[in-house]
């Protein structure tokens, strides 16, 4: 059925426009392999929709004439969760046109691309911040020398050793799932199987609230990047996230449109600041460095005494990667660096060496403004959730709800 046939008159038109829009991002799917990030939808659905291939200036037409009957839905003819339906699909849909209108040839500036994909904007570069993590470093970091190689030379000492590395990972993720119940009901049935792979990780998510991690053991993992791991990946991460969405907005509403992810979307802004933010929620001020102490360092063979330094040194590094990783995007694809200027302010101010900063571009260059929405969804989040009481009913709203970046802005509709 082309879109256009659908009226608008009443609300159960969002039913047929939220299932053509389903389509419409599994056909754009073929034409970029990192866009659909995952589909836990009816299979008829997706068999229906990978029988032909739509060519991506058609399905920028179909997202134009969806767009079209959702703004004749009056907003004020429906109840507050159909309200929220109907925005979240225009904010989803606007991006699906926008998205297929590049892969038609279309090429925005960056900032413009980072705004009709991921609903926010890219961040300016700001030189002071980069400088007082750097003295935060120096101030902690042993002994002398550059910065960079002291950073590397300290975080080597804390490399899981590759014995130890499955049972280091199966603490964090217990103890992460254990923390994330007492705040968050889990669905019935969840499950987070965590796997040990020769090559490179992944992470999964299966439908019916299940999913696969695969950890990589040919991949080196400082101690703190193991429990940010198993916080971001699965518990209150990517796979609580998914797990809680499918069974509130899919299964209960049956809003199919939220059993399709495509990367670049405003959902993911918000998806991936909380799981980015979601360590922060289970592990407040020094209860992390006391997980350590107690339970991951012993089992690491590190000295637990250690664990305090450690955490400092790693929470400066992490918000400087974090906000890094965003800012040289922005200067990089907005064509105010070059490539050679890019690659050096990835080891001068993120402290990478080159074959890190030459990693981390082929990455920028292939996800593009997938790590600006990172950093800005999870600034995002941390503000919206705040620091009160009711912190966890907040972050739960965004588990539970259509929320899109403005909604968790002052004024939004959250």
């Amino acid at each position: 059925m082309e879109p256009s046939t659908y009226t608008g008159e009443n609300a159960a038109d969002m039913d047929a426009v939220a299932r053509f829009y389903v389509k419409c991002v599994l056909w754009l799917g073929k034409h970029d392999p990192n866009f659909v990030e995952t589909y836990f939808g009816p299979e008829a659905v997706r068999e229906e929709a990978l029988t032909v291939s739509v060519p991506p200036d058609r399905v920028a037409g179909y997202a134009a004439d969806l767009l079209a009957t959702l703004d004749r839905i009056e907003p004020g003819h429906l109840d507050d969760p159909w309200r929220r339906r109907r925005a979240y699909l225009q904010g989803m849909i606007r991006a699906l046109e926008s998205r297929a209108a590049i892969l038609a040839g279309k090429r925005p500036d960056f900032d413009a691309e980072v705004r009709s994909l991921f609903g926010i904007a890219a961040p300016e570069d700001d030189p002071d911040y980069y400088g007082g993590l750097h003295t935060t470093l120096d101030s902690h970091l042993p002994g002398t020398g550059d910065l960079a190689s002291r950073y590397r030379g300290f975080m080597e000492s804390f490399l899981v050793p590759a014995d130890r590395l499955e049972t280091v990972f199966a603490a964090a993720f217990a103890e992460s799932r254990r923390r994330t119940a007492e705040h968050l009901p889990l669905p019935a049935g969840e499950h987070l199987e965590v796997a040990a792979l020769s090559g490179e990780g992944c992470s999964r998510y299966q439908g019916g609230g299940r999913s696969l991690v695969g950890v990589s053991t040919t991949t080196p993992f400082t101690i703190d990047r193991v429990l940010s791991h198993a916080c971001r990946q699965g518990y209150p991460g990517r796979h609580t996230i998914r797990a809680i969405r499918e069974a509130a907005l899919v299964r209960v509403r049956g809003w199919i449109e939220h059993s399709v992810i495509p990367l670049a979307s405003p959902f993911t802004t918000v998806a991936e600041g909380a799981a980015l933010y979601g360590e922060e929620m289970i592990f407040p001020d020094r209860e992390r460095v006391r997980f350590y102490e107690e339970v991951l360092f012993p089992l690491a063979g590190f000295d637990p005494a250690d664990a305090g330094l450690l955490d400092t040194v790693a929470g400066a590094a992490a918000a400087l990667e974090v906000a890094g990783n965003a800012r040289i995007t922005r200067g990089y694809l907005a064509s105010l660096l070059s490539r050679e200027e890019a690659c050096r302010f990835l080891q001068d101010v993120l402290l990478l060496d080159r074959e890190g900063a030459e990693a981390r571009l082929r990455f920028i260059e292939e996800f593009r403004g997938y790590p600006v929405a990172i950093f800005g969804g999870c600034r995002l989040v941390r503000e919206y959730v705040g620091s009160g009481t009711d912190r966890w009913e907040r972050f739960a709203r965004i588990l539970t709800d259509p929320v899109l970046p403005g909604d968790l802005t002052p004024g939004g509709s959250s």
